[in-house]
């Protein structure tokens, strides 16, 4: 018993960050995403007995954490854009610009942040596990039993959303290539 929670405590402490950065996105609330991310381990804890090693382990731990942060979406009673402070969440890097510079820079983070809250499940999800928790195609393809080349152009569709939605806002392209999007 006591080498199987050892066990677990290793697992927690091997995706905490991930999933709290996946938990995060998709609550755009970092205290949310606490209770989440404590959700998501709460349901891996009680579905490890059933875990029959037909993929792996953490191809069976994305698809558990994915599908708690949409069931978190759909019984959420509200879905309203709550201002948070990115650099709370992730603090910058130290960087040479000067403080105008910054200000501009952590306006556009958020901009992009607030644009992947709003996309629609089906993309913000494949988002997500891409660019935020660094998943292949294949291993997102496997997270969500979808073939790669519907990860492919769903990812394809959201980067242009986002990238439309950044031009409109007068940001331009080149924010997308500095976030990684």
């Amino acid at each position: 018993m006591k080498q199987d929670q050892h066990a677990f405590q290793h697992l927690v402490e091997d995706y905490q960050s991930s999933f709290l950065t996946m938990a995060y996105k998709f609550t755009n609330h970092y205290t949310d995403a606490e209770d989440l991310c404590q959700e998501i381990f709460i349901k891996v804890y009680k579905a490890l007995p059933t875990y029959r090693k037909k993929s792996q382990l953490s191809t069976w731990l994305y698809r558990i954490a994915v599908n708690r942060c949409l069931d978190w979406k759909r019984r959420s009673k509200s879905s309203l854009f709550q201002m948070v402070n990115l650099s709370d969440f992730s603090p910058g890097l130290k960087t040479n610009r000067s403080t105008e510079e910054e200000v501009i820079y952590k306006e556009k983070q958020q901009f992009i942040h607030q644009t992947v809250y709003n996309l629609k499940d089906k993309y913000k999800t494949i988002v997500i596990l891409y660019h935020f928790n660094g998943l292949s195609y294949k291993e997102i393809s496997e997270i969500l039993n979808l073939p790669v080349k519907t990860i492919e152009t769903r990812l394809y569709r959201a980067r242009k959303q986002i990238k439309d939605k950044l031009m409109h806002q007068g940001y331009g392209g080149d924010i997308i290539e500095v976030q990684g999007i």
